[in-house]
């Protein structure tokens, strides 16, 4: 249990932290990504604004090394930037916009018969690409019917230019090349920072589950010594019980008193028996034995039960199955089964048993009648102390026989599960 609480711990802290992680790096990803586009898309504006040539720009607006000129000298800029900051250039690109450009534009017949068709490009600013392949990509940006988007490493404008249908392409890879290089830095170091969390979080949670360790093994310590303490009083009983009888003979006094003291004698056997499986591999006798065998052995102590009970107990085991596991465990896990299948099964009910071997895992399915449930999965019944009246009659269990059966899977690293199919029976199936 403490195993699984560790677990727990750091799965549940490694999930926290991915989940702000991915909301962090996402979301920064996310907005860089908008960035880009929103970028390239004022680029492909500022292109159509000028109808296509942002050498105008360079010639109105800036002198060859840089310097500002106007027509009227120096003094004249302002009115030329402003001119300049109207077709675009207010939206975040800079003064360099006009010359760190790389685009071209494609010139499309929307009149013809078979639809939109590329008939020119103009690639004087750009050298990546040729026609064929610019007439080729404005055809499929043309067919998109998008007025933006992005076709193999470009961002496309649908616009007019010169009155003419065009697509204005603006090379997107260098941005881009940064966006992906951006992204795959941030999603290592998220997982460089989850791997280091982790790293701590191991002996961390050895830390954090130590007083449940310790208080859990006080209390299997107290389990363990008050139920060998109660023996030797509950025998004394007993005894006592016997002699009454023999002085004065028979009463329904003495048969309450042995059937009290037979209740907490299997009451101590299985706290202790639980205190043993939660403990784990520190007390088992892990070895190889015949699975088949033990089965048959158990459910022939089981069949005159059954038969006085009147209820009907059918067994199917594979023949001659061989599994791995402390055989006095399983053992007490399949009596505890049939016991508690045999007790709250209804009235003239059956009862079967199926038993096969998984892996080197022994698989125990015992199904029984029962006169009313919900129907769905029951994992309550492997609580401690539980007991429900619409699963189960009043026979006398104290509702810790299921809980000693999870303990055990759970010490040979198995499962328990219990489910009813139809509301008018109950199967629990065991991994040993």
């Amino acid at each position: 249990m403490i195993k699984q609480l560790r677990r727990k711990f750091i799965a549940i802290a490694l999930a926290s932290v991915a989940i702000v992680l991915l909301v962090i790096v996402g979301g920064i990803n996310i907005s860089n990504y908008i960035a880009v586009m929103s970028r390239e898309d004022a680029r492909a504006d500022l292109v159509a604004a000028v109808d296509g040539d942002l050498a105008e720009l360079d010639g109105d607006r800036f002198g060859e090394a840089g310097e500002k000129r106007g027509p009227g000298g120096p003094a004249d800029f302002q009115g030329q930037e402003q001119g300049f900051e109207l077709q675009g250039l207010d939206s975040g690109l800079g003064r360099e916009a006009p010359f760190d450009t790389r685009y071209f534009i494609v010139w499309v017949d929307a009149d013809d018969d078979d639809g939109a068709l590329a008939v020119s490009a103009d690639l004087s600013h750009i050298v990546s690409i040729d026609a064929t392949e610019a007439l080729d990509l404005g055809e499929r940006a043309w067919r998109s019917n998008r007025e933006r988007g992005t076709i193999d490493g470009f961002r496309f404008l649908r616009c007019e230019i010169d009155d003419e249908d065009a697509i204005v392409f603006v090379d997107i890879s260098r941005d881009a090349s940064s966006f992906r290089s951006f992204a795959l830095a941030s999603a290592v170091a998220s997982v460089a920072g989850l791997l280091a969390v982790a790293a701590i979080l191991v002996p961390v949670s050895a830390i954090v589950v130590r007083p449940i360790e310790e208080s859990q093994e006080r209390q299997r310590r107290f389990v363990t010594d008050a139920s060998h303490e109660l023996k030797t009083p509950l025998a004394i009983i007993s005894s006592s019980a016997d002699v009454i009888e023999i002085e004065n003979g028979e009463s329904e006094w003495v048969e309450s008193i042995r059937h009290q003291v037979a209740r907490l004698s299997d009451l101590t056997s299985k706290l202790v028996a639980l205190t043993k499986a939660e403990e784990g591999t520190a007390t088992m006798q892990v070895a190889d034995y015949n699975l088949t065998a033990l089965v048959e052995e158990v459910v022939r102590e089981f069949e005159p039960m059954a038969v006085a009970s009147g209820k009907r107990l059918v067994t199917r085991v594979a023949p001659a199955r061989t599994a791995r596991g402390d055989k006095a465990l399983v053992r007490q896990a399949i009596t505890l089964l049939l016991d508690n299948a045999l007790k709250h099964s209804d009235d003239g009910g059956e009862v079967r048993l199926e038993a096969d071997v998984r892996r080197g895992h022994a698989r125990v399915d015992v199904w029984n009648t029962v006169a009313e449930i919900a129907p769905g999965d029951h994992p309550e019944f492997f609580e401690r102390f539980y007991r429900a009246d619409e699963a189960r009659s009043s026979s006398g269990g104290h509702g810790i026989g299921l809980a000693v059966v999870s303990a055990i899977a759970e010490a040979h690293n198995g499962s328990v599960s219990a489910h009813s199919e139809d509301g008018r029976s109950i199967e629990i199936s065991v991994i040993l």
